[in-house]
């Protein structure tokens, strides 16, 4: 009987995930590429597969919809007594997966029972079986070398990679004049073509809210799959609205005397299809979702959006109409006094570092089950610790996170997982012999509810990029183990502040700005002042740094005096210090952007960002 170490990757990711409009899409995206996953590995294990990544020990993890993660990329050890029994194994977990995807399929086109005709079906099937990508690659374990396993791993890793690389390059067309390659393209995939009839000028009105569709448009067959998929248990998904409320919820609408009546009418518009409701997220230790005491997607508590919504249904359903109207009848008092929820949430997406070095000390299959049995405990922990801080976990592989956060607890979020993922880590680093314990890089990224989800992962992603560092080139020291915070506000520039993990001075001082936001300690306008000095001494003395710098402390120093906070008040002396100080550490242009950060991240209404 021969050993073989075996890697699959499933994809394609692209589609999978990063090809999303709405909250939704990212969710559903997220889960099923996961979902097929956990397919693959059930398959392997069931035909006697030792599981590398994923590690589990309870294999009920391994069931579908279960709440376990599972990335893309899957790595066993099977025994096979020839390469023919070997391809009939991983063929059969192939086709596992090809069948929970088409079991998605197959339900989200039920769903749509009620409108046949607005769906092409020819493309429809066309579709569905074009989708997968699934590459294998392995290599024989030499028993009989101490480094076999070990070399095992390089060689089935650079035949998966040269796999990878390797692309066919099918036909996408015998017949120029094909009437099915000449319709619309997919909204979220322009490589497909839509599966929505227009024929008709305008779909039915039902089928449009089903699918959660603007007027201009399209989905193929894997985006109506995102927006009807994972029907019994699509209210774990949360919408990045309801994050992004959370906070003016749980202190603001709550305690108002319309709470009552606000949830009653939401709960009229669920039934009538105007709104969803939002059970998942629960609480490990007390079975119960963080979002009970306001179950619902919170995007009509913003008054523009409940104004668009009245626009759109007073000609199409005049009970929904109705409804809408006597919502906002309710809500307007609780703006009054309370203000508006803020329209900005954070995407947190993180990455463990040096995770290489780390498995390349890996010897042996017990090695490296140690290695990925850590991983996968703070995996598990993940969604629990997001919880903790009203936030909610998307996707948790390995060493891989993807979540929304509120803006008030996206840093405190940020560094428990950091510490925890480092705590995970320690002991099968020591006893590999790593000097370095792996550590966790984080992204935040700051966006406004309305802005495209693809765009908010593309930001997320450009995030945490910034917060490994690469592009620091004089002190590599500095790479690596760190939090970018990106504020992307639509009426101004993109700010970046980043922050090693292990720099305690500089997020002491970041938490500190924050802490004086929340208290009215300082004024708002204290960071674009700074901003302010710094460019017009841009040009004083640029040749005496000494002497430029005189003046910028002078200046900051007049300035801050001649403030005012909130309540009127002059700003401390201690304050004063302290932002004098930082301003000579990292300069007061960085000095303006760490304050303008940290004001968004102490704020809890629209009212404390003002308006942008």
């Amino acid at each position: 009987m021969n050993q073989y170490l075996v890697m699959l990757s499933i994809g394609p990711v692209q589609s999978m995930i990063a090809a999303a409009r709405r909250s939704r899409d990212l969710w559903s995206g997220s889960w099923l590429l996961s979902e097929l996953a956990k397919s693959c590995a059930k398959s392997l294990k069931e035909q006697d597969a030792t599981l590398i990544f994923p590690y589990v020990e309870n294999h009920s993890l391994l069931e579908m919809n279960s709440d376990f993660s599972v990335g893309n990329k899957l790595q066993v050890v099977i025994e096979a007594n020839s390469t023919d029994e070997l391809r009939r194994i991983i063929t059969q977990a192939k086709k596992a997966t090809q069948d929970r995807f088409l079991y998605e399929v197959d339900a989200a086109l039920k769903q749509l029972d009620h409108a046949r005709d607005d769906i092409r079906q020819d493309i429809w099937d066309t579709q569905k079986t074009n989708y997968l990508e699934i590459q294998a690659a392995w290599a024989k374990i030499d028993t009989s070398d101490s480094d076999g396993y070990k070399n095992a791993i390089q060689k089935a890793s650079s035949a998966l990679a040269a796999r990878k690389a390797t692309r066919d390059f099918p036909p996408a067309a015998t017949d120029p004049y094909d009437a099915t390659r000449m319709l619309p393209k997919s909204s979220l995939d322009g490589a497909y073509e839509t599966i929505l009839n227009n024929s008709h000028n305008k779909l039915k009105t039902k089928t449009r809210t089903k699918l959660s569709l603007s007027d201009s448009e399209q989905l193929d067959c894997l985006g109506t799959i995102k927006r009807l998929g994972f029907a019994d248990t699509v209210e774990q998904f949360t919408p990045f609205t309801r994050v992004t409320a959370h906070a003016w919820i749980q202190e603001s609408l709550i305690q108002h005397e319309n709470y009552e009546q606000v949830k009653a009418i939401y709960s009229q518009l669920v039934k009538l299809g105007a709104a969803t409701r939002v059970r998942g997220n629960i609480d490990s230790s007390t079975a119960r979702s963080i979002y009970a005491d306001f179950a619902y997607d919170a995007q009509l508590l913003y008054p523009y959006r409940l104004d668009a919504a009245i626009q759109e249904w007073k000609q199409i359903d005049d009970a929904i109409g109705d409804q809408l109207k006597l919502l906002k009848h309710q809500l307007l008092p609780v703006w009054k006094e309370y203000g508006e929820p803020y329209s900005y949430g954070v995407m947190l997406l993180a990455d463990g570092d040096r995770m290489g070095e780390l498995l390349d000390k890996a010897t042996s299959l017990q090695e490296h089950q140690e290695i990925t049995k850590a991983l996968s405990d703070f995996a598990e922990s993940v969604p629990d610790t997001m919880r903790a801080y009203s936030g909610h976990c998307i996707y948790a592989g390995g060493d891989d996170v993807l979540g929304f956060v509120p803006l008030d607890q996206a840093y405190d979020c940020s560094k428990r997982l950091s510490d925890d993922f480092k705590a995970r880590l320690l002991d099968v680093s020591k006893s590999l012999g790593v000097d370095k314990s792996p550590t966790l890089s984080v992204g935040l990224a700051v966006c406004h509810i309305m802005t495209p989800m693809s765009v908010i992962r593309d930001l997320a992603n450009q995030a945490e990029k910034h917060a490994k560092g690469d592009h620091i080139k004089d002190d590599i020291s500095k790479r690596r183990n760190a939090l970018s915070l990106l504020l992307s506000v639509r009426s101004g520039n993109d700010i970046h502040v980043r922050y090693q993990w292990d720099d305690t001075t500089s997020l002491e001082a970041f938490q500190k700005w924050i802490k004086m936001y929340v208290n009215k300690d300082i004024p708002s306008r204290v960071a674009y002042d700074i901003r302010d000095i710094h460019l017009s001494t841009y040009l004083i003395a640029k040749d005496q740094d000494d002497l430029r710098q005189g003046i910028r402390s002078a200046e900051l120093k007049r300035m801050l005096k001649q403030a005012r906070t909130a309540t009127g008040n002059n700003i401390e002396g201690e304050t004063i210090k302290q932002l004098k100080y930082r301003g000579v550490d990292i300069g007061l242009d960085k000095l303006a952007d760490e304050l303008i950060v940290a004001r968004w991240f102490a704020a809890k209404t629209q009212q404390e960002l003002g308006k942008e």
